[in-house]
């Protein structure tokens, strides 16, 4: 017996196979107009992990790019102030500061050179201050919302974020001034040693004159016991009737004394707190400068070694000339140790290095870029062993008040110790242009190094772009044939639909 073939039947089985037919032309559909081979992780597991992979690589190059292109974009800025300040310093250059400095036919022009001078001091930090990259300043370190250097009221001190680059200059009150008698270790003698200080008198006598000379034997010759008849000079010590004093070593000893500045005097006031120290010590018997007082070795220290309550001292009225002196001297060398660590900044961004942490936490050296460009490492901070400073524009401005004080027709020094400041500053000068046109090729290396690295990610983004393709991407012409089958296959199924309802329908009737 021939089984019977229902309406409801065919119909389970035709809407069965129309709705794969319409799946599968949907899903061919989606291919051609997405070009993907898969839409969900479920279609392709092994694909859809290797893509992310891909995508996630994609991501990050995508950063490093982003990042390498900010960077390069701070270092071009840079790289182009640098050359206009090497440009400013290589223009004054010191050949023609030469010329003015050590030739007398041209020493007319030296009040004008030292006014170029220092201009030239402010315009290199205009432009320094001047270099930045959006809203950030591209030599203030890792600090990039301020701008890295200014002047006090007279530009004569000049600060990197508020630290006086010549930060170090003060010396220690425990290192005796030139003028101090020292014993054979070059330690400072004290001022109850007679002997001592009679012949650092003995030893401080002229012999120009013969006045000089006959007053000499007298003060140095044990032999020569009777005064001198004649006029005494001005450097010979008088008691308070004004009679040359005896040649005993507490009379030069006190000689030596009052030889010192009077305290309040021009002289005195002209002397650093350290020397007034010393002054007192010799002169009143104030507490001996060479050791440190007990303030300070008991006080807590900050990050830079700087005593708690020094600034309090230097504004103290009643603090001694020692306090201040030493106050200083903490501060300045907290301000040394402040310039050395801004100069060693990093800002460390990732691109594309590895950026890699030690067990301690700390970034890994080579795994990471730092963007931070010191104003102080181009320009030079700090004093070198003769006092002078490194910074190019302090020695130029230095130069320029020497320049100053030069005769205005003439170009005459104001004094022969201004002739040997010029001398010195100018070669210093140059080594200075020098250490600053280091600076500016040192920036030109790096921005070249930011462009390779930018090729390099973008080679990479390349790469990753057709390993992506590989995975995901199908192949158009495929896609577009299946398509068309699968649409063919489709518009089958609508006929054959056709056809069985009619014919189920005249079965039914019958």
């Amino acid at each position: 017996m021939r089984m019977r073939i229902t309406t409801g039947m065919a119909m389970n089985t035709y809407r069965y196979n129309l709705q794969k037919s319409t799946q599968n032309r949907d899903d061919s559909m989606n291919k051609v107009l997405s070009h993907r081979k898969f839409n969900s992780f479920a279609e392709d597991p092994a694909s859809a992990i290797q893509a992310w992979r891909i995508r996630r690589s994609m991501v990050n190059t995508a950063c490093y790019s982003k990042n390498n292109q900010d960077t390069l974009t701070r270092f071009d800025i840079a790289y182009a102030t640098m050359a206009a300040v090497t440009h400013e310093l290589t223009d004054l250059d010191g050949r023609s500061a030469d010329i003015y400095a050590a030739s007398d036919p041209t020493a007319s022009g030296r009040n004008e050179l030292g006014k170029v001078l220092s201009e030239t001091a402010e315009s290199v930090i205009h432009a320094m201050n001047g270099a930045k990259s959006g809203s950030d300043f591209v030599f203030s370190g890792d600090d990039e919302l301020n701008a890295p250097f200014t002047w006090n009221a007279d530009r004569t001190i000049l600060y990197y974020r508020g630290v006086n680059v010549n930060a170090g200059s003060v010396k220690s009150p425990a290192e005796a001034p030139e003028w101090a008698p020292k014993d054979a270790n070059g330690k400072a003698v004290a001022n109850t040693d007679d002997a001592a200080l009679a012949e650092a008198f003995r030893d401080s006598i002229p012999t120009e004159t013969e006045a000089d000379i006959e007053w000499a034997a007298y003060y140095k010759d044990p032999n020569v016991t009777t005064k001198p008849t004649s006029q005494a000079p001005d450097w010979v010590p008088k008691d308070a009737n004004g009679d040359p004093v005896g040649k005993t070593d507490a009379d030069l000893a006190q000689a030596y004394k009052d030889s010192l500045p009077a305290k309040g005097s021009a002289e005195y006031e002209q002397l650093s707190s350290a020397e007034k120290a010393w002054v007192n010590y010799y002169k009143d018997g104030a507490d001996r400068p060479d050791t440190e007082p007990g303030w300070a070795t008991t006080a807590a220290k900050d990050d830079f070694d700087v005593p708690e309550g020094s600034s309090k001292k230097l504004e103290d009225p009643n603090a001694t000339e020692l306090d201040k002196a030493w106050a200083e001297y903490y501060l300045d060398q907290g301000d040394a140790k402040q310039l050395k660590k801004m100069s060693e900044e990093e800002a460390p961004i990732d691109l594309g290095m590895g950026l890699l942490r030690d067990d301690d936490g700390n970034l890994i050296q080579g795994t990471y870029y730092s963007r931070a460009l010191p104003g102080i490492n181009m320009l030079g901070f700090g004093i070198d062993d003769d006092g002078d400073p490194k910074n190019v524009c302090m020695i130029m401005k230095q130069l320029g008040e020497i320049y100053s004080r030069c005769d205005k027709d003439t170009g005459k020094y104001a004094s022969d110790q201004d002739y040997k400041d010029a001398m010195r500053l100018m070669n210093k000068l140059k080594d200075a242009q020098g250490a600053a046109s280091g600076k500016y090729v040192d920036i030109s290396a790096e921005a070249s190094f930011l462009k390779q690295n930018q090729e390099r990610l973008d080679l990479q983004v390349n790469y990753l772009n057709e390993q992506r393709a590989s995975v995901e991407d199908v192949d158009l012409a495929d896609a577009i044939q299946q398509f068309s089958w699968d649409y063919y296959c489709y518009s089958a199924a609508l006929k054959v639909g056709t056809q069985l309802l009619s014919q189920s329908l005249i079965d039914y009737m019958s």
